[in-house]
């Protein structure tokens, strides 16, 4: 796709960030969404990392609709080389977790990260039942 120089490159991609204007996440319920869907749904390690990262990202930037970040700050966070943070962004935007949106030139991409928040997993685990042990022996 061609980019020309101002706001209008973005051309369809600036639905999908209308779309998310004025929402917020809830950094909790998105962790513990994130971890019961990779029970039935699983991630490499490289993916689990750099969607923490995005996430702890986003939630310092207010929850924006969509945020820029240089891939150098995702390398210096991560530890990765950059063949690595692109097959994991790229395993990120397969599951549907991300989305990661090129920019032209020497521009930082912008991300948008879907909420987990309200879809079900294909199968839930049920919380653990936890039940009090009477005590066998008396001091």
């Amino acid at each position: 796709m061609p980019h020309d120089t101002g706001s209008d490159w973005l051309g369809d991609y600036l639905t999908v960030f209308v779309v998310g204007v004025g929402l917020s996440m809830n950094y909790i319920m998105e962790l513990n969404s994130f971890y019961a869907r990779l029970l039935t749904q699983p991630l490499t390690s490289d993916a689990q990392a750099l969607w923490g990262v995005l996430m702890h990202l986003c939630n310092r930037a207010g929850w924006p609709p969509h945020f820029t970040v240089a891939s150098s700050t995702l390398l210096g966070m991560l530890g990765y080389s950059y063949s690595a943070l692109s097959r994991a962004r790229t395993e990120l935007v397969e599951a549907g977790l991300i989305m990661h949106i090129p920019r032209p030139g020497r521009l930082a991409p912008y991300y948008v990260l879907h909420s987990l928040c309200g879809k079900p997993v294909d199968k839930p685990v049920d919380k653990p039942f936890l039940t009090l042990v009477s005590k066998t022996c008396q001091p």
